[in-house]
């Protein structure tokens, strides 16, 4: 008889109680829930016909009978928490928050009682959530890859070179940069970081040795994230990014360093302003983009759900995002990227949404893009809810049906999510040769 499905299990309380125990055996929920320091009591909510109230305190998590109100309810129909709980869920079930952006409260999916404790403990809930999901998938066990994965690029010392270089940025006034650089190529590429993080995410890629033989690559922190310094004029709090102070920063850097006919790629923010980058291809001397969850445009309603919600930004900003990391992504870099999120200074990250929500709009503009001059490789993953597969293909066919789109791909990427570059790399790296094979052959090297 085949092993009934994740949600099933909350209807026996034995098999409950033996996947409360597992999951009081994982070294991750053991060490988030003893950075709690008072009991937390929650519940999800099955569609209205059921409660299951949960009790972390001590660093153990039990099943609670008791009349207490749970401090908060995390409700969903039953369809919704079935698709969850499955072995391999799809998007936006992968995580609660693409359930409650995505979905919403229309569509039954809501928070209950105190949102503030909801956002108080977003890692913790996450973290048993996640771990009630791998408990009670028995059958379906995760592999070695998933467990600990390491690429053997990264198992020697480092080699990537870092610097700082000053760049005068209206309206920030001068600004101390940090870049990054590796690789014995002749072919510069560019790497730009996603919103609310910096270059770090690149590392799997610029310390892989294909690549270096083939390219040299460059990687920079914007203003006051990651390891760059805010700008003389940036002053705490007041960041906020936009296409033309993005397009400055990559402008600057480039003639800086005399980085001549680079390909510029990203994800995410980094993604979008590659489109930008692709209008303004002839000025910035650019050989080709390969945009990542990139299309050309998401209004700010599509995230307010989540990202109106206010709490501790180094664990709710890492919360929310790294929800649109694929499933089955190793479990180191899903850590990782988690990490790279919480160490940001304050008010960064909804800066650069300023630029991601709403701040970017190529609607009308990506008819123009000459891809004879500036070859357009755009790459989404599957499980991305932000920038979904569906938006960024819109996207490609306006490049593809505008007056010059003749040297446009699109590329859905499997078992990728919303950061492919860092969240998976080795399950990425192929996509991301084709792209840049696709650009070499279709452009005109260094003149």
């Amino acid at each position: 008889m085949a092993t009934p499905s994740g949600l099933r299990y909350f209807l026996d309380e034995d098999e409950l109680q033996s996947a409360l125990a597992k999951v009081n055996e994982d070294p991750e929920f053991k060490a988030t829930a003893n950075a709690t320091n008072v009991p937390v009591e929650f519940a999800i909510d099955i569609a209205e016909t059921r409660t299951i109230c949960f009790k972390v305190t001590a660093g153990t998590i039990e099943r609670t009978t008791q009349g207490a109100l749970p401090e908060f309810v995390l409700k969903a129909r039953a369809e919704h928490w079935e698709e969850f709980f499955s072995p391999v869920p799809k998007r936006p079930f992968q995580s609660w928050w693409g359930m409650l952006r995505v979905l919403g409260k229309d569509a039954g999916v809501e928070v209950l009682n105190d949102v503030e404790a909801f956002t108080k403990h977003a890692r913790l809930w996450r973290v048993v959530l996640d771990r009630l999901r791998d408990a009670v998938n028995t059958t379906e066990t995760k592999s070695a890859r998933q467990e600990a994965y390491t690429p053997e690029d990264e198992t020697d010392d480092d080699s990537l070179i870092g610097h700082y270089t000053w760049l005068n940025l209206p309206p920030l006034g001068k600004c101390k940069i940090f870049y990054e650089v590796s690789g014995q190529g002749s072919q510069p590429i560019l790497f730009l970081h996603t919103a609310g993080a910096d270059s770090r995410q690149y590392h799997s890629m610029m310390n892989n040795k294909d690549l270096q033989a083939k390219y040299v690559m460059y990687a920079f922190d914007l203003p006051g994230h990651g390891r760059s310094f805010p700008g003389q004029k940036q002053y705490p709090l007041s960041y906020a990014n936009s296409e033309d102070f993005y397009i400055t920063c990559i402008h600057s850097f480039l003639q800086k360093l005399n980085i001549q006919r680079a390909i510029v790629t990203g994800a995410s923010m980094g993604g979008q302003v590659c489109l930008a980058v692709a209008l303004r291809a002839k000025d910035l001397n650019i050989r080709g983009v390969i945009p990542c969850e990139a299309c050309d445009f998401i209004p700010s309603v599509a995230g307010s759900t989540i990202y109106n919600l206010q709490g501790d930004e180094g664990i709710l900003n890492a919360e929310r995002v790294c929800g649109m990391i694929s499933p089955t992504s190793p479990e180191i870099y899903k850590r990782l990227n988690w990490w790279l999120y919480s160490a940001q200074a304050s008010r960064l990250f909804p800066g650069d949404l300023k630029f991601y929500f709403d701040g970017w709009d190529g609607r009308d503009r990506m008819r123009m893009i000459d891809t004879g001059l500036c070859p357009v490789y755009m790459l989404t993953g599957e499980y991305d809810y932000s920038c979904s597969v569906e938006m960024s293909r819109a996207t490609y066919e306006k490049i593809k049906n505008g007056e010059k789109g003749k040297n446009v791909v699109f590329a859905k990427m499997k078992g990728l999510g919303h950061f492919p570059f860092s969240e998976d790399p080795e399950r990425f790296l192929p996509y991301f040769n084709r792209a840049l094979d696709y650009v070499l052959d279709r452009s005109e090297g260094p003149c």
